[in-house]
């Protein structure tokens, strides 16, 4: 071969990769379409909302009201997790804005003193039961505020309003016994008999749900927060698809990745400070701005 026939051998190899990388490139995805499969989603944490012993995890229904109406100034959008795990999973699309608003434990007052205000507002949120204080309160209802749950009958007037989603916060593992926190794996404790322990509970929890409301919770919420190295292996084989963790911050979710939907993170309303206050600090962590322009937030009004 000729040195003519090499350098034009030469020049069409170069051509051709130029080509090739014109084409690769072209179809990369920008930094802004890169931008727009990622979404900000801030997800408060409520336990108890009663008029008095209000602290860090109680607040009063006029709290309540008040993060609501912040929200709706703010064009916040509530969503489920079933919708979260869509977007993540199938791409679906979410709403502008959107945000979580979860309740721990099953307390009556979620009965009583929120779901009058989501529906005032047109708002939803995630619900997770310890099931077995609604097994009980069903068969021996009370009405103290101070310590009762919902029933049975009263988380279905719940779902039917299509304000409100079921997940799981164990049957009854939100305990702290025996060297035990919550679901966390005990030191030295051989893994298989933590899977046993775990999946009996859980699975229980699941199969109660789904036999008393036809639903079946895709989330999985650690009791007061703990888990361990193994505890998202087992639940991934029980066939939950998110967990929600007490860790502080703001989630940034992409499509493209459905782990991201562990361990969550989650801002916790106390009394002392506002739900204004609190995404506006959150959002600080990442950086970035809370959504729509920021009024000034009158905690007393």
């Amino acid at each position: 071969m000729n040195k003519k026939c090499l350098l034009n051998c030469a020049v069409s190899a170069l051509l051709l990769a130029v080509i090739i990388n014109t084409v690769s490139a072209s179809n990369a995805p920008t930094p802004d379409e890169t931008l727009k499969t990622r979404v900000n989603l801030p997800i408060i944490m409520y336990h108890e909302v009663k008029n008095y012993n209000l602290g860090k995890d109680v607040i009063s229904p006029y709290d309540f009201e008040s993060d609501l109406k912040y929200l709706q100034k703010q064009h916040y959008t509530t969503i489920t997790m079933h919708a979260l795990i869509n977007y993540v999973t199938t791409g679906s699309a979410l709403p502008e804005n959107p945000i979580i608003l979860s309740f721990d434990d099953g307390y009556l007052s979620t009965y009583k003193y929120v779901l009058p205000l989501l529906q005032k507002y047109n708002m939803k949120i995630v619900l997770s039961l310890i099931v077995k204080n609604t097994d009980d309160f069903t068969w021996a209802p009370d009405s103290n505020i101070d310590y009762s749950h919902i029933t049975w009958t009263q988380l279905k007037e719940m779902l039917a309003t299509g304000f409100v989603e079921v997940q799981n916060h164990t049957y009854n593992l939100h305990v702290i016994k025996n060297g035990r926190y919550g679901c966390e794996q005990k030191k030295g404790e051989p893994l298989t008999q933590y899977e046993a322990l775990l999946t009996s509970d859980i699975l229980t929890a699941q199969d109660k749900i789904i036999m008393m409301t036809g639903k079946t919770p895709s989330t999985f919420v650690y009791p007061y927060g703990k888990y361990s190295d193994t505890t998202d292996l087992i639940l991934k084989k029980l066939g939950f698809q998110a967990t929600l963790s007490c860790r502080y911050g703001i989630n940034t979710l992409s499509k493209t990745n459905p782990d991201v939907l562990f361990r969550l993170k989650r801002l916790c309303r106390a009394h002392s400070q506002s739900v204004g206050q609190l995404l506006n600090e959150a959002y600080k962590t990442i950086k970035s701005k809370p959504p729509a322009v920021q009024r000034p937030y009158d905690y007393q009004k």
